[in-house]
């Protein structure tokens, strides 16, 4: 029996067309799947989705606050126009890759339509200052509709169990996936040359640029010049004005990197810098190990399990900027550990990591929520 499934994802910037992008390509490539998509026609992926010639549902979404608003009042109609879809095709499963605001319109639908529906969970809490009433009420009415969940990491399933009270026997944790931008070769430092730190990412309070540059101040009294920092993504950057304009060899790139940019963004680093306070996971650890760049994570959320200790970079002892330049320092000061951590980091990629193992799970996931039946 052919599954039919329908990846769903209606965002437009970010990690979520392209996770629903290198997903379908995967689930495609098998052949032991009828494969549908749904997707945004203003999706900065558009082109490359309806590239890949899968039989689809593309909607129009928006651009902006008045286009939001004028196509939110089309729900009813698209609601009736998907299930119609999903009705007149057999999706046994609809997947959604990454939970967007109109999903609480929306899911409702699925199951009348005759399909099961599970989510794939990024994140079980919103982070610090993106908690918003509207956001909570929207999760919980997605969460109620699911057959079953797929969590990001153990982290988030631990959430997910604990904070929601789901029933564990309903999720499945399936890792985040590379980002591949091309082959890429093991690293090693250049001798003589100074040691390029890279911070990639929304400047969120969470994230801890502030803990960034109180660790790279650090490395820079230990190195001097033999470190430079790169501070690339969109976000505030106010509260860390002082601090940035005390230091020398840091460059800012404040604004949102579009997909075609983020391979000139990785490419010249020598090590990715996450010094977050708190996380889920983070779609930039395994892009990073695509490209064979060794990552140094602050020990927090589902980031412990992207990094493998010494393997494919270093977990900082704790969440302070001491430790986090401790960590940067122990591979500055160990070139061939190091480059192991670079080629562990391919390695791991190319294992665990590839979207051809996770396919392979999804469809598990889609033969396990058809045996359970509807709730």
């Amino acid at each position: 029996m052919t599954e039919r499934i329908l990846l769903w994802h209606w965002g437009r910037r970010g990690g979520g067309p392209r996770y629903t992008l290198e997903l379908a390509r995967a689930l495609a490539a098998r052949g032991d799947a009828e494969v549908h998509l749904s997707w945004s026609r203003q999706s900065e992926l558009a082109d490359a989705t309806a590239g890949l010639g899968l039989p689809s549902f593309p909607v129009d979404t928006y651009n902006g606050l008045f286009s939001a608003a004028r196509a939110t009042l089309r729900l009813p109609l698209l609601r009736r126009r998907f299930a119609r879809y999903i009705a007149d095709h057999g999706i046994g499963t609809v997947f959604c890759t990454m939970n967007h605001l109109w999903n609480a319109a929306v899911v409702p639908a699925l199951r009348p339509a005759g399909a099961r529906y599970v989510l794939a969970l990024h994140d079980a809490l919103p982070h610090p200052g993106e908690d918003t009433p509207w956001r909570r009420w929207t999760l919980m009415r997605d969460l109620a509709a699911t057959d079953g969940v797929i969590a990001l990491s153990e982290h988030v399933r631990g959430q997910l169990v604990g904070v929601h009270g789901y029933d564990r026997a309903r999720t499945w944790v399936l890792p985040h996936g590379v980002f591949s931008f091309g082959p890429a070769e093991p690293r090693r430092l250049r001798p003589g040359q100074p040691v390029r730190l890279c911070f990639f990412g929304r400047i969120l309070a969470y994230k801890g640029v502030d803990i960034l540059l109180d660790a790279y101040a650090r490395l820079r009294r230990r190195y001097g010049a033999g470190v430079e920092l790169l501070v690339a993504g969109s976000g505030p950057l106010e509260p860390y004005a002082s601090a940035l304009a005390g230091l020398e060899g840091v460059r800012v790139d404040n604004r949102w990197i579009a997909e075609e940019e983020i391979p000139r963004v990785l490419e010249p680093a020598d090590l990715l810098i996450l010094p977050y306070r708190e996380a889920s996971q983070s779609g930039v650890v395994p892009t990073a190990c695509g490209m064979g760049l060794p990552v140094v994570v602050t020990p927090v959320g589902g980031l412990v399990e992207q990094v493998e200790e010494g393997r494919t970079g270093r977990i900082a002892a704790a969440v302070t900027a001491e430790a986090v330049a401790a960590a940067a320092a122990a591979l500055i000061d160990d070139p061939e550990g190091y480059a192991r951590c670079s080629q562990g980091a391919l390695a791991f990629a190319r294992d665990r990591l590839s979207w051809e193992a996770i396919a392979a799970g999804y469809l598990d996931v889609a033969a396990a929520v058809r045996g359970a039946g509807s709730r």
